[in-house]
């Protein structure tokens, strides 16, 4: 199963585990990678030793192309890029924002870049700059969204870039790949379904509560981080209106001030990086202030377990996740229910033909 994005990338198949901070370690990006498709190491909020600790870790557990994830304007953005360069990470999936800093400062390097991108501009300007491949998220996907569903985003961009495309945002079996495949796609990237697998780091009450989820249990909040963020509705976002959301600037501050410190930058690159952080994600200078907070919202459900005050980053798929298989089990169910579903299409187009 062969397509341009898996001969970039050096997979079997053109199946990726989507970025999902901090689930996504060594373990889990391990096991994708061994089984075929490409994992990413999503480690959250991390020094530039622990990136570097973290992927030689991947190393350890692997020997086939993996990536890690980069977050433009970060703060600490340029020290854990180094490390990804300094590694020779095999691909590095850039996210919202500009990937130009990193193309020019790992330029001769052999790091595939593949940019995540919610709009069709942001995609052929990724490919100018020289991206090669782009993701495309659409509002489905759980985490960070665009405004727009993959089934119009895809064709859309595909249509206007020539480098390859990866679908994301509601995907997570064979059927939605080969819906990928005619929608322009040359691969998929699944967040939510390898968050639900006995190698993701989730604690097991919140992979309870992701299993217990319909499609219909998931809203669209910038309260928590400063921009659009798909999570499972819970009493933290029952409680978070206009008249509740005082207190926790006692939170948004406490999250700055920790991330700072972990970062061992200081406040004048902190702040210098907060200002990056406000281009790449279009958002104000205040949304931008509650993201700190909100990455230690997300730690709170995906780290300490605690499902009703922690933020949960879903996409709507939930509601055709019902078990937590092995990240193998999973690619083989893909692969399978790809064979099947195109010879399906195939009885149904030769009905068609005979009509």
């Amino acid at each position: 199963m062969q397509t341009r994005i898996s001969e970039l990338l050096g997979i079997q198949y053109p199946i990726i585990q989507a970025p999902i901070n901090p689930l996504a370690g060594p373990h889990l990006v391990a096991a994708v990678s061994n089984a075929g498709g490409l994992g990413i190491l999503a480690p959250g909020r991390v020094t530039p030793e622990e990136m570097r600790y973290m992927i030689r870790d991947v190393r350890g557990y692997t020997s086939r192309p993996f990536g890690v994830n980069l977050t433009a304007g970060a703060p600490g953005y340029e020290r854990l890029a180094q490390v990804i360069i300094e590694e020779n990470v095999p691909v590095v999936c850039h996210g919202r924002g500009n990937p130009k800093w990193f193309l020019d400062a790992s330029r001769g390097s052999d790091i595939a870049i593949m940019a995540q991108v919610g709009t069709r501009r942001h995609a052929i300007r990724a490919e100018q700059d020289g991206a090669d491949a782009v993701v495309v998220a659409g509002m489905e996907a759980g985490g960070h969204i665009s405004h727009i569903g993959s089934i119009v985003s895809l064709p859309l961009v595909a249509a206007s870039v020539q480098i390859p495309v990866v679908a994301a945002g509601g995907f997570c079996d064979g059927r939605g790949l080969v819906a990928a495949l005619s929608l322009g796609a040359e691969a998929v990237a699944m967040g939510t379904r390898f968050a639900l697998t006995q190698e993701s780091a989730m604690p097991a009450n919140i992979k309870r509560r992701y299993l217990e989820s319909s499609e219909n249990d998931t809203i669209v909040t910038a309260a928590i981080t400063g921009t659009r963020l798909r999570v499972i509705r819970n009493k933290l976002t029952d409680s978070i209106d206009d008249e509740v959301r005082k207190p926790f600037w006692k939170e948004r501050l406490s999250g700055i001030i920790q991330t700072r410190k972990m970062l061992g930058v200081s406040w004048w690159r902190f702040i210098i990086g907060g200002w990056k952080m406000r281009q790449a994600y279009e958002a104000s200078l205040s949304e931008l202030s509650v993201l700190a907070a909100g990455a230690m919202r997300v730690d709170k459900a995906f780290v300490e377990g605690d499902e009703d005050m922690g933020a949960m980053p879903c996409g709507q798929v939930c509601g055709r996740i019902h078990d937590i298989p092995t990240a193998q089990e999973v690619m083989h169910r893909i692969v399978a229910e790809v064979h099947a579903t195109m010879t399906l299409l195939g009885s149904k187009m030769t009905s068609i033909r005979a009509v």
